[in-house]
């Protein structure tokens, strides 16, 4: 928990004495107060007194004090806190506001102005959207229920109206049922009023209305007015003829379009707009303005500034202010120091993965660094131990995964793939042959049906999931059945194959169900849990339940009636994304780690199955390259036409060759006077595998994944570093922190403080390089996550997708903040607090409009023949669609807003990082291109986009020593380009070789056969 900070009421100092930059002050108890001069705000809300005179608005989760007319803002708030939603009382002595001082989420305060003095008026898990009641005796405020919502941050968050007494402290609640209520409000004649926003789902696009209801002095309600689309504030005319309302249109499921300022009459009466809005919104952004009394002026924050506009005519004029902002923070944890593998040894895998006993007992296959592997066994059925050296079950530099052994263990079905294309594959152990049974899709774990003819497995199409079954004997291919919204994970079929078994999320809790596949019988669940079930399996007999909980396995005999918490038992804390039941039903087997351990159902302890293999980086040849020019960050450019050594796998030395020793086996490259850079990092991606040949052929030799399974990161850190194949280097997080109720599927859902400082324990021992939360995770559980990283040493990157989320990050000391913030651009009180704190910023523009806008401006980037032959059309597809429920001009508008503040980031000194979100089905390795096609739109002068791609990168994740610039004695990760980048950033496309760690690899030849 925050340690507690004594908040005082201090007048600035003034600020016409103090230079315009930031300052720190260091302190002895962990935390240090930054100060800086600011004329800009993002996101205010923002309050007007009852006399008129006075605004109370926000900077950067503070309260400030301002004269109507503009000037010097003093700074009412103070501490680790994040203060939001402020409202004066009728009076104007005091002001309500939502404050997570307390530890919360929120809950409402009072501060009076006379002395400062705070005081806490609600102690809910969630609460806000205060408001006074006409006499100032009573606040009215929202009670959010979190854990009872399936969606997160305004999307759809249930909420109660409470109603507290000041006096007595009494509370009572006004609602009758928890609804989406947007905010509450009294009218002028003294009746309270809500407004609760209604959704429900059209062909194309979701929609949304907004009922206004009024509630009697008896508590009857009855409707006031619909309104479409989405609406929040309401500020009643302080006349009684009207409401002022800030209203969106959702276009899809996140995203929301304003239409501006609003005034509708009451009782009837066509709307008018006040004035327009500039910005485009995702969740929870929903800033508060208010009317003066007299109802000729409205205040409201937007565009860095504070507007006074008059009514009823909409003129706008800006309010001038200078202040000073002291903001308490954490220091970011510096990222451990990364060292790469040491060539010439062995060393044992990070991780095995899915790790499958043959039903004989005899033979164990497994994954490892992306391959399968085959390891006899010295024992017969039971828990087997002993065996000989596992080796590899199939040649060449595929990705394999999900293997599963035929009833009779003859065959093995598993999932091959390559440049991002799947194949279920059927390896008969007999003659060694394998065969391909379903292509050009993806898949899911493959099963086999109890007489061995048919092989079951998930086929993904267009966004649909089913489950299909392949007759072996024919190859004929049938659909079982449609599977519902997200249950694709592990679906199965009993074993007389009359029923089948899939996990789904239908009642807000994820369920593991039973559905009779003949006749039109409903689903059946069997467990009714608490928490979310994932991967749910019932043993081959059909007695036993198995599932994942986070990363632990649980197990339950099945009866009668549905599983439910008492019925369950952990059987091990780790091991949950990989398990399955032995072939006989009476034991689980799964790999924790680099371990993997065979675990009896019944009596019986678990018995480690050895596992036998070591991986050995094989020695890369010595490599010169001739007649090339090296970048020079320190110098500001290339130097002129050199020579560079490579031995094994370093820079040895740069310069003339004369008097230099060169081995007879040398690699040999001719430069022909080729612009040398460093191998370039992708910031951001996520769960690639196959991918990786494309990422290399454009220049990618490093990525940084902040958020995918972790032995499978473990995995592909094992691929880039112990083989010669082409692979990258990977720095990555695991699996991200998410709430009970994940907006994304997700492997973590933490519930509490206890679990939170556990997974972050148990990632950093499993090879976590930093931790990854995610929107939904509560903040008070975030801030358990980040002291417990802190203690280990271990930084913290978030999402920076609104100003309240960046400065509760940037307070809790998180090292970087992923994501542009949809809501608006950032402005210059928030730049300043990035610089002074030292937080970096990845905004990943491409995949937020930027990559769209570039492709309706230039739709001929598709046609390109590399793009081509590395994208699937699934990617393609995704990228022809793109943002199209945006015009091109509002979306260029939206993107060159982005592009200002990247370049006013960038003159402010915040730290960048260029990262792109790829993942599966997205265009890898041309999009990280794009992205420094964006910076240099910005403004950035291409040296600089440069250095953000590879020397600021490997700084942002510990590998600065061995990484990211082009010096002797650091790893050769080179990129050979034709073309001079520092005069056109599009030159970063044009790539001759790349070299990773000694490899040398031939773009074109990367490319795969037109026959895929």
């Amino acid at each position: 928990m925050i340690r507690s900070c004594r908040v005082a009421l201090a007048l600035v100092l003034a600020t016409s004495v103090l230079p315009n930059t930031a300052v720190a002050q260091d302190r002895d108890d962990g935390w240090r107060t930054i100060e800086f001069e600011t004329t800009e705000v993002t996101s205010a809300d923002v309050a007007v007194s009852p006399d008129g005179q006075w605004l109370i608005f926000t900077i950067l989760g503070h309260l400030f004090h301002l004269p109507v007319e503009g000037g010097d803002a003093e700074q009412l708030t103070f501490g680790p806190y994040y203060d939001s939603d402020p409202v004066f009382s009728p009076d104007g002595s005091r002001v309500a506001f939502v404050s997570d001082r307390d530890g919360s989420e929120g809950n409402v305060f009072v501060l009076e102005l006379a002395d400062g003095q705070i005081a806490q008026v609600t102690h809910e898990v969630w609460a806000g959207r205060p408001t006074w009641s006409p006499d100032g005796e009573e606040i009215v405020y929202l009670r959010f229920l979190r854990d009872v919502s399936g969606r997160f941050f305004g999307l759809s968050v249930l909420s109660e109206v409470r109603r507290v007494t000041l006096r007595t402290g009494v509370l009572e609640t006004v609602s009758a049922t928890a609804r989406e209520f947007g905010s509450v409000f009294y009218l002028p004649d003294g009746r309270l009023a809500w407004t609760i926003i209604e959704r429900q789902a059209q062909t194309g696009s979701p929609r949304a209305t907004t009922r206004i209801e009024v509630v009697n002095p008896q508590g009857a309600v009855s409707p006031l007015r619909t309104v479409e689309g989405v609406v929040h504030r309401v500020v009643p005319s302080p006349t009684g003829d009207g409401l002022y309302y800030r209203r969106y249109l959702q276009l899809s499921g996140l995203l929301l379009q304003p239409e501006g300022l609003l005034f509708v009459p009451l009782p009837e009466g066509d709307e008018r707009q006040i004035v327009s809005v500039s910005s485009w919104h995702f969740w929870w952004w929903r800033p508060r303005f208010s009317v003066a009394s007299d109802n000729r002026t409205l205040y409201v924050g937007d565009l860095g500034r504070l507007w006074k506009i008059a009514l009823p005519n909409g003129a706008r004029e800006p309010i001038a202010f200078r202040a000073r902002v002291q903001q308490d923070i954490q220091d970011p944890v510096p990222p451990p120091r990364w060292e790469a593998t040491a060539l010439g040894g062995s060393a044992a895998p990070r991780s095995v993965l899915h790790p499958r006993l043959s039903p004989d007992g005899r033979r164990l296959i497994f994954g490892a660094a992306g391959f399968l592997w085959e390891q006899s066994l010295d024992s017969g059925q039971g828990a087997p131990s002993g065996g000989g050296q596992a080796t590899r079950l199939f040649q060449g530099n595929t990705f394999e995964q999900a293997p599963a052994f035929s009833p009779d263990g003859r065959q093995l079905a598993f999932i091959r793939s390559e440049y991002g294309q799947q194949e279920v594959r059927v390896f008969n152990f007999e003659n060694r042959q394998e065969r391909t049974v379903a292509s050009g899709l993806r898949y899911g774990q493959p099963s086999w049906t109890r007489d061995g003819e048919r092989l079951v497995f998930t086929e993904f199409a267009s966004g649909n999931a089913s489950l299909v079954a392949v007759n072996l004997s024919d190859g004929n291919k049938d659909k079982i059945t449609d599977l519902p919204g997200r249950s694709w994970s592990r679906p199965h079929l009993s074993a007389d194959g009359e029923s089948l078994y899939y996990s789904a999320n239908l009642t807000g809790t994820r369920t593991l169900y039973r559905l009779p596949l003949k006749g039109t019988a409903n689903p059946q669940p069997i467990t009714q849990l608490a928490r979310h079930l994932n991967d749910g399996l019932v043993s081959p007999d059909g007695k036993w339940l198995a599932f994942r909980r986070n990363s632990e396995i649980w197990v339950a005999p099945l009866g009668t009636e549905p599983v439910d918490e008492t019925d369950i038992h952990q059987l091990s804390p780790d091991g949950g994304d990989s398990f399955d039941f032995t072939a006989d039903g009476l034991a689980v087997i799964y790999s924790a780690g680099n371990r993997v351990w065979h675990h009896p159902l019944g009596v019986g302890e678990s018995e480690e199955i050895p596992i036998r293999l070591e991986l050995q980086p094989p020695m890369p040849p010595s490599v010169l390259v001739r007649r090339v020019r090296v970048l020079d960050f320190d110098a500001g450019g290339f130097g002129p036409e050199t020579s560079l050594f490579i031995e094994q796998g370093r820079i040895r030395w740069i310069g003339p060759e004369r008097g230099r020793r060169v081995p007879r086996e040398t690699v040999v490259l001719d430069g022909g006077g080729r612009f040398a850079i460093p191998g370039l990092f992708d910031a951001h991606v996520h769960n690639i595998g196959s991918d990786q040949a494309a990422f290399l052929a454009y220049g990618i030799t490093s990525v940084r994944d902040p958020g995918g399974g972790l032995a499978h990161l473990n995995a592909m850190a094992d691929r880039g570093e112990t083989t010669g194949d082409p692979g990258l280097r990977y720095f990555f997080s695991g699996d991200v922190f998410h709430g009970a109720q994940p907006f994304f599927s997700g492997l973590l859902q933490i519930v509490n403080d206890g679990e939170a400082r556990t997974y972050v324990r148990r990632w950093k021992e499993q090879g976590a390089q930093f931790m990854k939360v995610y929107t939904d995770l509560p903040w008070p559980l975030q801030r358990a996550v980040a002291e417990e990283a802190r203690l280990l040493d271990l930084p913290v990157a978030g999402h920076g997708m609104s100003v309240e989320e960046i400065t509760k990050s940037v307070t809790l000391g998180y090292a970087v903040l992923e994501h542009v913030s949809m809501n608006h651009r950032l402005y210059d009180d928030v730049l300043q607090m990035l610089a002074a704190a030292g937080t970096r910023w990845d905004p990943t523009l491409g995949v937020l409009g930027g990559n769209d806008l570039l492709l309706r401006e230039e739709p001929e980037r598709l046609a390109d023949a590399k793009l081509r032959a590395f994208a699937s059309e699934r990617a393609l597809r995704a990228a022809r669609i793109g943002y199209n429920f945006i015009g091109t001009k509002v979306l260029r508008g939206y993107v060159f807003e982005q592009l200002a503040g990247i370049r006013a980031a960038h003159r402010r000194g915040v730290k960048l990082l260029a990262g792109t979100d790829a993942q599966p089905g997205t265009l890898v390795g041309s999009s990280l291109h794009w992205e420094l096609e964006l910076f240099a739109q910005a403004g950035l002068a291409p040296l600089e986009v440069l250095r953000i791609a590879t020397q600021e990168a490997a700084a942002a994740v510990g590998a600065g020593d061995d990484l990211g610039t082009l010096e002797v004695g650091k790893l050769a990760d080179i990129v050979l380009l034709d073309a001079d980048p520092l005069e056109d950033i599009r030159n970063t496309q044009a790539i001759w070789r790349v070299i990773k760690g000694g490899w040398v690899f031939d773009p074109e030849k990367l490319r795969p056969s037109p026959a895929r």
